[in-house]
């Protein structure tokens, strides 16, 4: 029975000490509950899984993760915490592999091709926190918290709202959406639709493979942007009082703007490169195949 009790307890710690590693079954969970100076950063780096972020209700860090088995295997996995400064590193990663340092996950791989477990991670963010949360393969969901926010996964979709600052949202493959930043947005995927409604702008955004739409209520200030795509429609929607040059440009596809464009140089019916306003920043639309669309808001 003693025995019993501290193979729970190892499996459910809560660390609190600095560089702490903890190895976890499947079916068994990791804890981390602590504080981090405001504008200090939270850091996530998952091996294989979800991770979830979400409002905290206080001050306090309090991150989850529920470790399971994966491909009809039962390995284990270990977490390590590694302060750094202000912030807070916490790596799920395979046993057989390096330990997490500030700088990172040095070695993703794995000898067991990562079929050995999974951590799916439940994370309460205080919201005047920054946070990068990344996941080999999975889902990143960043919901109503942190001020600057990265989020980023090799296999699977990433969503970003509610940001109070700037916000970086890629994924190898599936779609990427950004709803309500209020700063700066920069959205890619290899493969999939990229989506970025913005309170402030300046975005960019690029796919490989999908459609882009984004849409900007105001700008801040003149920015060169730019938004590409492999295949598939680019539709960028600006307030009424934006100015740029503009080029445009798409293999297969129409060009249309509900701005008046005062057009310079060369130009057909899928190149274009004009003036919108009183000119200033680049503003650069261009896609492989598919229709290249500038909206007033």
């Amino acid at each position: 029975m003693h025995r019993l009790y501290i193979a729970i307890a190892l499996a459910a710690i809560t660390a609190t000490s600095a560089g702490a590693q903890t190895r976890v079954s499947p079916g068994k969970p990791f804890d981390w509950t602590g504080q981090i100076a405001a504008g200090g950063k939270l850091r996530i780096i998952d091996v294989h899984g979800d991770i979830h972020v979400a409002a905290a209700s206080g001050d306090r860090v309090v991150v989850h993760a529920d470790v399971r088995s994966h491909g009809g295997h039962d390995g284990d996995l270990t977490f390590d915490v590694v302060p750094d400064g202000n912030d807070m590193l916490i790596c799920a990663r395979w046993p057989d592999g390096p330990a997490c340092t500030a700088s990172g996950m040095r070695h993703w791989g794995s000898d067991n091709d990562g079929e050995s477990a999974v951590a799916d991670f439940t994370i309460q963010l205080p919201r005047n926190l920054r946070v990068s949360v990344g996941t080999g393969n999975g889902r990143v969901d960043v919901s109503g918290t942190g001020s600057d926010v990265e989020a980023s996964s090799g296999n699977g979709i990433v969503r970003v709202s509610g940001a109070t600052g700037k916000v970086n949202a890629s994924t190898g493959n599936g779609e990427v959406t950004v709803e309500d930043a209020g700063g700066p947005v920069s959205a890619s995927t290899g493969n999939g639709a990229v989506k970025a409604y913005t309170n402030a702008g300046p975005v960019n955004a690029s796919s490989g493979n999908g459609n882009i739409d984004v849409r900007m209520s105001k700008l801040a200030s003149p920015t060169d942007m730019a938004f590409s795509t492999g295949n598939g429609t680019v539709t960028v929607a600006l307030p009424a009082d934006f100015s740029a040059e503009l080029e445009a440009e798409t293999g297969h596809g129409a060009i249309s703007s509900d701005f008046p464009l005062q057009v310079s140089g060369r130009f057909g019916s899928s190149r274009m490169h004009g003036t919108i306003g009183s000119g200033g920043a680049r503003l650069r639309l261009s896609s492989g195949n598919g229709d290249l669309v500038l909206r007033k808001l």
